[in-house]
């Protein structure tokens, strides 16, 4: 690297939905996931780069027994998942449409126990229009570039009206982006811009389940101004660039986790890119970091304790109607959503 260079480093989580330590997933035979993994990631990629950025795209704090535990009976407790991303010192993160299942209430303790921004320009005040969480984006100065983070969500649809959760409402995402990056480029004039959104690529229907539709394809073939998407949602892997835009997102749970290499070479008093790299990295390759699973052990403890009597509950009145079942054949059956709002 020349003298008149730098290289910017993005990491990504993105859709973790509660995952901690190995053993709080929930229908998945994969074992190699979870934020204490993540950690280790984390830790080691600082060691050799202590200015790297860290972002996540939303989806974190729902979707696992230790999660559920905590939003319907340990609320009064600190969030786990943000206990977690405070230790790992996130920059930002972005709403995910489902971190609102457990109610806005949850969202907002969340947000104001963070030592980080939430960003999300499109989540909304119905009634004021401004973004309900106080930041639409955030600016990183590193190594002298100047880096704006817009945060968007997935615009949600309810029949086809905008949907509204109480007094928030989401706004549709392409318009968004297209009113936000010409205003941060005018105002801020970063060097570079990078798009946290929380969506998929495909232009496709309506998720029926959320009313999320995404609109990352759209958002990149027709709004310049933006160098580097970290995308979210639809739990795929994908790093890949599309129409001039670096595009990642690292799946789901855990598994993996995006990062996002950028040189720039100094052109006056401003930056240009140089190159764009990017890589999913699997957490196969990563112990689980001790810190962290002690910074949840006792909830995680509790979470389990809680599901194990749900699972004996369910036994017992099965074998009230005269149902012959062994626990682990139930266990076999049962379905998620017995248990914890998961999909």
């Amino acid at each position: 690297m020349k003298a008149d260079q730098t290289e910017i480093v993005i990491l990504q989580t993105g859709d973790v939905h509660g995952h901690v330590r190995d053993a709080t997933v929930w229908g998945s035979e994969e074992s190699s996931h979870g934020m204490a993994r993540i950690s280790s990631f984390v830790k080691k990629e600082r060691e050799k780069d202590p200015d790297l950025l860290l972002f996540d795209s939303g989806d974190m704090l729902q979707g696992s027994p230790l999660a559920f535990h905590y939003a319907h009976f340990n609320d009064y407790m600190p969030n786990p998942l943000i206990s977690v991303m405070n230790h790992l010192a996130y920059d930002g993160a972005v709403i995910g449409e489902h971190d609102f299942d457990y109610g806005l209430s949850c969202v907002s303790r969340a947000v104001s126990r963070s030592f980080f921004p939430w960003l999300s320009a499109n989540v909304v005040h119905k009634v004021t229009k401004e973004p309900y969480f106080g930041f639409p984006y955030t600016i990183k100065n590193i190594k002298g570039v100047k880096i704006a983070i817009l945060g968007i969500t997935a615009y949600r649809e309810s029949g086809n009206q905008p949907c509204t959760v109480n007094d928030v409402l989401y706004e549709d995402a392409f318009d968004a982006v297209k009113r936000w990056v010409p205003f941060i480029h005018e105002t801020e004039k970063p060097d570079l811009v990078i798009l946290n959104y929380h969506g998929g690529m495909n232009d496709a229907a309506c998720d029926h389940k959320s009313g999320a539709v995404d609109q990352g394809l759209e958002i990149a073939q027709s709004i310049e101004g933006i160098d580097v998407m970290l995308t979210g949602r639809q739990h795929q892997l994908v790093c890949k660039k599309i129409h001039d835009k670096w595009m990642i997102q690292p799946g789901a749970f855990g598994h993996h986790a995006g990062k996002v290499s950028i040189l720039m070479t100094r052109m006056g008093n401003s930056w240009k890119i140089e190159q764009t790299s990017g890589q999913l990295v699997t957490m196969e390759e990563y112990a689980p970091d001790p810190v962290i699973e002690k910074l949840v052990y006792f909830q995680e403890l509790e979470a389990g304790r809680w599901l194990n009597e749900s699972l004996m509950n369910e036994i017992e009145v099965s074998k009230d109607i005269g149902i012959k079942t062994k626990v682990s054949d139930w266990i076999k059956k049962a379905s998620p959503e017995d248990f914890i709002d998961f999909f």
